[in-house]
């Protein structure tokens, strides 16, 4: 479960900023806004052992990661579909567990 891959990955960003340029920051807000509610229904799925809703939402969350360069998250992500798919529930938890950490140092680079 250990993540060697960085945070944010700088050539993502940059042709992110450079493609959106002023609307750059509104898709930062977005990403965000979006992450903290994924983060939730990650969490109330495995607490209704919803092992589909998770995996989905693992994965939705996972292509958001992607897109934004995240590249920590997208791998945890990844994981935890990879839990749902199999009804980890202990696997899943400790994964879910770190996404609040690692999405803070993203925001924070962002």
């Amino acid at each position: 479960m250990s993540n060697p891959l960085p945070d944010l990955d700088g050539d993502v960003l940059v042709a992110l900023q450079d493609l959106m340029q002023e609307d750059f920051p509104l898709l930062v807000e977005t990403f965000i806004r979006d992450a903290e509610q994924r983060l939730q229904q990650l969490q109330g799925h495995l607490c209704n052992a919803d092992w589909l809703g998770l995996r989905h939402s693992a994965h939705s969350f996972k292509g958001s990661c992607g897109n934004m360069g995240a590249l920590a998250l997208h791998d945890v992500c990844l994981q935890l579909e990879e839990a749902a798919e199999q009804a980890d529930a202990d696997q899943a938890a400790a994964l879910i567990e770190l996404i609040p950490a690692m999405l803070q140092r993203v925001i924070s680079r962002l």
